[in-house]
């Protein structure tokens, strides 16, 4: 049994993305977040599943991985359900920028620039009513540039 079986299968509900494009109709297509800031990356109503999150983030400060913190929130909850650094999130607890891949989770180094990457996760994670996704900067300097994408599926029923 692989989840290859269900590559032919049609998936119920619109899919859709959140992301950091640039709603000036420029091409700064990220996000700047300043230290201490909270940011929503996503508010979704309803029934979903969270299909990929993709990140790319770019910050002074060599240990942005393990001081840029992100947080899931399901169902209408005051508490997150996921808290935790990005780094870790994306397989490097150790919050040191690499090149790795497995089924549910991949990070691309910059080349060139070892202190950024493209990081992408596709764990499904489902909600029944509503969704909310933040990320807070620890880090005593700026995020310059938080690229991201949250691809989803909105269902009709849970």
């Amino acid at each position: 049994m692989t989840f290859l079986e269900n590559l032919p299968k049609f998936r119920q509900g619109r899919t859709k993305r959140l992301s950091s494009w640039d709603r000036t109709g420029r091409n700064r297509d990220c996000w700047t977040i300043e230290p201490g800031a909270r940011v929503d990356l996503a508010k979704i109503d309803g029934p979903g599943i969270i299909r990929h999150i993709w990140f790319t983030i770019s910050c002074e400060d060599p240990l942005y991985l393990r001081k840029t913190v992100f947080r899931m929130y399901w169902d209408g909850m005051d508490r997150p359900s996921v808290e935790t650094p990005v780094g870790d999130f994306f397989g490097v607890g150790h919050a040191k920028v690499s090149t790795y891949s497995c089924i549910v989770l991949n990070m691309s180094a910059n080349v060139g620039n070892y202190r950024n990457a493209a990081m992408n996760c596709y764990f499904p994670m489902p909600f029944s009513d509503g969704a909310r996704i933040e990320v807070e900067n620890e880090c005593e300097v700026p995020i310059r540039s938080f690229y991201f994408y949250i691809d989803y599926d909105q269902l009709e029923k849970a």
